[in-house]
């Protein structure tokens, strides 16, 4: 055979090679992201059916949110006047926080149009 034939056969060769080679890459590639997905999901069909076997419980922020709106709902508009928060008996604050506290909402106070 001459040269550029045989020169020809080896770089289809070596060009056939490479192209199995970058496809069996992605091959693998794609096998690993199915059997990650496959994973995936049956995790999150196991959470699924683990929650619905729980008891349902709210917390009391949502209760709050929720008992707010019924009442808009239900009565129209409120109008807030005032926030306060309460100290519960258990707290471990001073009196000096809540006394700066204190001070600091007491000095935002919003005068009321007349």
């Amino acid at each position: 055979m001459s040269e550029s034939i045989q020169f020809s056969l080896e770089f289809a060769v070596i060009g056939i090679s490479i192209v199995f080679l970058v496809l069996a890459i992605i091959t693998g590639a794609v096998t690993l992201i199915r059997t990650a997905d496959v994973r995936w999901r049956e995790k999150e069909e196991r959470d699924d059916a683990a929650a619905f076997e729980r008891d349902p419980t709210i917390d009391t922020t949502t209760l709050v949110l929720i008992a707010a709106a019924c009442a808009t709902m239900i009565q129209g508009r409120f109008h807030i006047r005032r926030v306060r928060r309460l100290m519960p008996r258990t707290s471990q604050q001073g009196t000096w926080s809540v006394q700066g506290r204190a001070i600091l909402h007491g000095s935002h106070v919003v005068p009321k149009k007349r």
